[in-house]
Formats: structure tokens, C-alpha cells, sequence
């Protein structure tokens, strides 16, 4: 591949987030405008790869979480507003096979926007892909010229025009297009959350990739990027997965405190946290020295490795309170610190700060000013973390014992049944538990513990 276009889109719809109240139930408020990166290949116009971005503004860890996806393998997410949702062979390029996986370009051209086009999203590019950035300081292109990217501002008219701008709570394109629409109390009074917006967004782009294209001759992306694979006669270059897995990794020297002196065990103080293990507790003669800290895990900042400055290996730290219990990012844990130095709120000792962060969230859910995006970061690593502990296997396991529990519940004789048809009827008569046919799913809820 030559040339892929990245650029950031604004979807042209507001959404809300379902807030738990300390008293019971949920309050639903709006949230700001949310984004999405997309990376979109310019011959076979196929979409590589995309980020659905909670931040009021694009930064460049979501320019790094796209590219990140464009080299990664694509997954068919469980989508809750259909049955059948993607095509039979919908998703983006990596969903072709494990050839397709990690697929080099040569050029990404960008508009110019400061998260797109700063040092580190360079460096990146030219590490992990080895292409170059054509940006309008060091190309002919313009900066908000459309005419310079065509493809992928096309792809954003489509899926803006086929998908978000055809539902009830949209914004339209520009602010005469709302017609006296409210697209705000649409989308409280039918609970429209963002989560649902994140599934519609990859339903609609990998769609689009298996949907015939007037522009390749009404063949589907896919399939016309499969044939120039398999009909070119030249080499491609694929992705090291050690350097993909390591875009996220962070580096920086700590100096050594603590010690024998000062009656505390050696520690490191790494982004507003405090890091040590068995190794350095006895390593009293780096106290005062520098060591090399690098948070390897993206969404998990509990745990960090670290070795001396000759390569030396010190081996896993962790996180003392109140940063070792919850996963969490290093971007999140800044937003936390900056709130309580601001004075919001305060960590008291001993606690979880991300469960305090949220639950002062959630106390403020009859505020009229908008959800902080650091809360919704938090919802997405916790339900991503649930998912990957828990696992599809042991909740259908755990559904098919409750499933085998009460069958024999009811064959037993005795007064068993009774109880089991009293909760069965208040269970369906709580408004605030969500029954089967409801449109809100319960993982979709926070709680408050």
C-alpha cells in the first residue's frame, strides 16, 4: 500500500450516559460531541482502521489508538440493537485473513491538525509502519481543503448522510439543518447512551467495506483490496507486533527515594504514583539514583516494569494505594490528580481513587454542566477489564446453572416454587431492573458500590 488519509470526524448526533443515583436508579445526561479517527487507503478505499474518541477534542493518543487498530486484528463486537447487524462479509481490512494483518503504507497524508501531525504521532508512524506524514507544512496539500484528502472526506459524507444524520437525534450538518429538532431531549427521552453510538459506528464502517463502491467499479472495498493483494507485483511490508503492542509504552528516569536513612523502603514516584517491589526493597544502593520506568500496559497503569540504567532487570512495580486497585490510564490518573488539586473532591486514605472520581461523577449527575470525559474513559477500561476477566464462557456457564437451579426449583415439591414466582414477579415489577426486552442492557449501567 502506498497512501492512506487520516483525518477526524465529528458525529453529527448527541448521545446521553446513564448515571446510578446514590438513592436508587439512574439519571440520564447529556454528553459533549463525540469523534471518530478514521484511516482509510486510497486505492482499494477500504477503511483500515478507526477510533470512536470520549474526548471533547481529538488528542494524539486517539490518533495513536487508531493506528494502533489499523495494524491489529478486527473482531466482531456483540452488538445489542440487532441480531444480524454487519453484512456476511463485513469488517476492515485485517478481517480478510491473517495476511492482511498488519499491513504497511508508505504516506499518510493528514489536514494538519496538531494531533495528527505532532512529533510523537511521527516518530510512531515511522517506527512501527515506516511511512511519512504529508502534512501542509511539508506537502502541496492545504490545510481544510477538501479537495486534498477527497476519500476520506467522501467516506464521512456517507456515513454521516447513511447513518448518524437518519437518526431522530441528530445535529444535521451544519445548524440550519435542525428544523426546530431537539436533538438533546431526543436523545434523554429515548435514552440514546454513547455506548450504543459506539456499536452503530462499527456496524456502519465495516458495512461500508463490504457495500458495492461506484468509485472501484461498484466492487466492495474488501474484495478489490483482496484482489490487488493477490495481483501485485510488489513486496508488502507488515508490522512488527512487539513494536504495535509498544505504542503505548512510556519511558521515563525516576530517581530512587526512601532508604535506610530516611526509614522507608526504596520507591519511585512515576506520573502521580508511587511504585516499588521485593527487588528494590533491598536495592537500598540505588537510593538517590536514577532507574528506567516503563508503563507497558495501556489501559492499566497499576503495574510498571523497571530495570537500572545499564539494562539491569528490577523487575515488575506496583502501584501503592490509591492507584492499585481499579485498572486505569495514565491520561485518567492525570484528570483525577488535576480535579483534587483543583479541589473537587479529596482521596481519603486507603480507598480506590477511581471508584471516588466516579462516584463524585455520579453525585453530580443533577449538575447541568456536561459529564467529565475522564469518567467516560473510566467506564470503557472497567467494562473492558470486566470483559476480559469475566469472559462470554463463564457468564453463559453461570446463566446455564441459574438456568438449571430453577428448573429443579420447580419440579422439587414444597413450597420452593412460591418463592422463586414471588421474585420472579418483583423483579418484573422494579422499574429500575432492566428485564429481558429492555432497551438498555444492564452491562450498558454503572454502579455504585
Amino acid at each position: 500500500m502506498q497512501r492512506v488519509e487520516m483525518d477526524a470526524h465529528k458525529l453529527d448526533g448527541r448521545f446521553c450516559v446513564s448515571l446510578p443515583l446514590m438513592g436508587g436508579g439512574f439519571k440520564e445526561k447529556i454528553v459533549h460531541r463525540l469523534w471518530v479517527v478514521v484511516i482509510l487507503e486510497v486505492v482499494s478505499r477500504a477503511v483500515l482502521g478507526y477510533y470512536f474518541s470520549v474526548r471533547r477534542e481529538v488528542s494524539k493518543d486517539d490518533v495513536m489508538r487508531a493506528l494502533k487498530r489499523a495494524l491489529g486484528r478486527w473482531c466482531l463486537r456483540p452488538v445489542s440493537f440487532c441480531d444480524t447487524p454487519y453484512l456476511p462479509e463485513a469488517g476492515l481490512l485485517s478481517a480478510l485473513g491473517s495476511d492482511f494483518v498488519g499491513l504497511c503504507w508508505d504516506e499518510t497524508s493528514v489536514d494538519g491538525a496538531l494531533a495528527e501531525t505532532c512529533q510523537h504521532v511521527r516518530d510512531a508512524l515511522r517506527d512501527s509502519v515506516g511511512s511519512t506524514l504529508l502534512d501542509p507544512k511539508t506537502s502541496f496539500s492545504k490545510r481544510r481543503s477538501k479537495d486534498d484528502r477527497p476519500f476520506i472526506e467522501s467516506f464521512f459524507r456517507n456515513l454521516a448522510g447513511q447513518g448518524f444524520q437518519r437518526l431522530s437525534n441528530t445535529t444535521g450538518a451544519n445548524f440550519q439543518d435542525r428544523k426546530g429538532r431537539q436533538p438533546e431531549e431526543v436523545a434523554l427521552a429515548s435514552r440514546f447512551q454513547y455506548e450504543y453510538a459506539e456499536e452503530l459506528l462499527d456496524v456502519l464502517i465495516a458495512n461500508y467495506n463490504a457495500t458495492p463502491h461506484s468509485g472501484i467499479g461498484n466492487r466492495t472495498p474488501l474484495a478489490y483490496a483482496k484482489f490487488l493483494y493477490h495481483h501485485s507485483q510488489q513486496s508488502f511490508r507488515r508490522a512488527d507486533p512487539a513494536i504495535v503492542d509498544t505504542l503505548f509504552s512510556i519511558r521515563k528516569r525516576c530517581i530512587v527515594r526512601g532508604g535506610a536513612k530516611s526509614g522507608r523502603a526504596p520507591f519511585v514516584e512515576f506520573h502521580y504514583g508511587r511504585y516499588t517491589n521485593d527487588v528494590l526493597h533491598n536495592r537500598h544502593d540505588l537510593v538517590g539514583s536514577e532507574i528506567w520506568v516503563v508503563c507497558h500496559k495501556e489501559d492499566d497503569c497499576r503495574v510498571a516494569l523497571a530495570s537500572t540504567l545499564d539494562g539491569m532487570s528490577l523487575g515488575v512495580l506496583r502501584a501503592a494505594p490509591p492507584w492499585n486497585m481499579s485498572p486505569h490510564s495514565l491520561s485518567l490518573r492525570a484528570a483525577i490528580c488535576q480535579a483534587c488539586t483543583h479541589g473537587k473532591f479529596a482521596i481519603p486514605a486507603g480507598v480506590d481513587a477511581i471508584d471516588v472520581f466516579m462516584r463524585y461523577v455520579e453525585s453530580q449527575a443533577h449538575n447541568r454542566l456536561p459529564v467529565h470525559p475522564a469518567y467516560l474513559e473510566a467506564r470503557r477500561i472497567l467494562a473492558a477489564a470486566a470483559e476480559s476477566s469475566i469472559g462470554p464462557s463463564m457468564l453463559d456457564a453461570a446463566m446455564a446453572r441459574t438456568k438449571a437451579g430453577s428448573s429443579s426449583s420447580n419440579g422439587s415439591k414444597g413450597a420452593a416454587p412460591e418463592p422463586t414466582a414471588r421474585r420472579a414477579q418483583s423483579g418484573a415489577s422494579d422499574p429500575l431492573k432492566p428485564s429481558a426486552g429492555s432497551t438498555l442492557p444492564p452491562r450498558r449501567m454503572a454502579q455504585s458500590r
